[in-house]
């Protein structure tokens, strides 16, 4: 079992999200749910794209000088029709003529009363903004897609006061330990504050989940059971803690009484190797280890392609790109896949990456300083300076 196989087995579970109705500026960072049909042309009709003075084209080059009948504001309506030696003083965003297919920008204008004088034009900028240029009626927006700041301002033009997405992948987080500490409570020798719940929510919340942080469980396994009934509106499940093979690894020894029908037991990488995934009758958990960093990157690898599984519909392997290896690497032949903490920085047109010498599990100060996973496959022969790798964005 490796990583990808892990995947696959995942994403064979149904595990899917319904839909939901929200207003337009509710929906930034979500999912569009269905096609959107555009109902209208934008524009609705031919537009000036600039100040100047609508004319016929093919009155270009045979006439200098154009009778001016009027102007049309933008907004309004217009009921010129011009012959070929006339023209209608037009703005930016101005309705055309009917029979008008050409702007002189003001630019290259001279007037003399009631009439305008064509200094110079380019017949290849008409600065006009034909009908449907931008939406036509009938077509559509395809989905899934994520709704970024451009769709909304695409959408509010074209009047989609509500939109139809994919309802947030429900997630719930149960840390355990008799070690762990709650945020805010008094220090005890022996202990530590719980942390990584709080990296793992703000991961997943960045990817369009919705997440709750239970309340630590002690290695107590009525607890554990309780905790895991309580999750009953979540459709992702993640453990932390209680899943190595120590005599308080309660998760581990019971899986059966907890009711978890395991998928995926262990997979070959660092950090991260006693890791379970499982059923909880239609729940896909995720058992992590207890170490922060162990938890965070199972936590990339694994729960992140589930939620973007379930937010696109499809299945997508790892996204990962090509950097060049800073340094040497000094490796032991493991027959673990290693996903080591690492900087990946650019060099005029390359893509360099550096891993810390510092790889263990706990250390939030090496976490902070990464902005990648290098992936070192098993059983590889040191790395060398110059050396291509993969990497993924961390």
């Amino acid at each position: 079992m490796n990583v990808y196989s892990a995947l696959k087995e995942i994403f064979k579970q149904n595990i899917s999200c319904s839909s939901e109705n929200i207003h337009l500026e509710e929906a930034l960072g979500r999912t569009l749910s269905k096609p959107l049909r555009i109902n209208k042309n934008i524009p609705e009709f031919d537009t000036s794209s600039m100040d100047g003075f609508a004319v016929k084209k093919s009155s270009l080059g045979k006439i200098v000088r154009f009778k001016i009948l009027g102007e049309t504001a933008a907004g309004a309506n217009s009921d010129f029709v011009i012959n070929p030696n006339e023209c209608v003083r037009v703005y930016t965003g101005s309705r055309m003529p009917k029979n008008a297919d050409f702007v002189i920008i003001q630019e290259n204008t001279q007037l003399e009363g009631n009439f305008m004088h064509v200094n110079g034009y380019d017949k290849n900028s008409p600065y006009v903004r034909k009908l449907g240029l931008d939406f036509k009626k009938g077509k559509t927006i395809s989905h899934p897609v994520l709704i970024d700041y451009k769709l909304i301002s695409a959408l509010a033009s074209l009047n989609f006061e509500k939109v139809s997405v994919i309802k947030k992948p429900r997630v719930c987080i149960i840390p355990t330990g008799n070690e762990i500490l709650a945020l805010g409570s008094k220090a005890k020798k022996n202990s530590v504050y719980s942390s990584s719940p709080y990296g793992i929510k703000s991961l997943l919340e960045n990817e369009g989940a919705e997440v709750t942080i239970a309340p630590i469980c002690r290695d107590n396994l009525d607890d554990i059971i309780c905790a895991l009934q309580s999750t009953k509106q979540s459709q992702i499940i993640i453990t932390l803690g209680g899943v190595s093979k120590g005599n308080y690894d309660l998760i581990r020894k019971h899986y059966i009484k907890l009711g978890i029908k395991i998928l995926v037991d262990g997979i070959p990488i660092r950090p991260g190797k006693p890791i379970i995934i499982g059923k909880l009758g239609k729940k896909i958990i995720f058992c992590l280890p207890g170490n922060p960093i162990s938890s965070l990157v199972c936590s990339r690898l694994f729960v992140v392609a589930l939620i973007r599984k379930m937010l696109r519909g499809r299945f997508e392997k790892l996204t990962t790109r090509h950097a060049i290896l800073s340094e040497d690497i000094k490796l032991s032949n493991s027959k673990r896949e290693h996903y080591m903490r690492a900087f990946t920085f650019q060099e005029g047109t390359r893509h360099y990456v550096k891993p810390f010498s510092q790889q263990d599990s706990s250390l939030h100060s090496v976490l902070i300083k990464s902005n990648c996973l290098l992936i070192i496959p098993a059983c590889s022969s040191p790395k060398t300076r110059g050396e291509i790798v993969e990497i993924i964005d961390f």
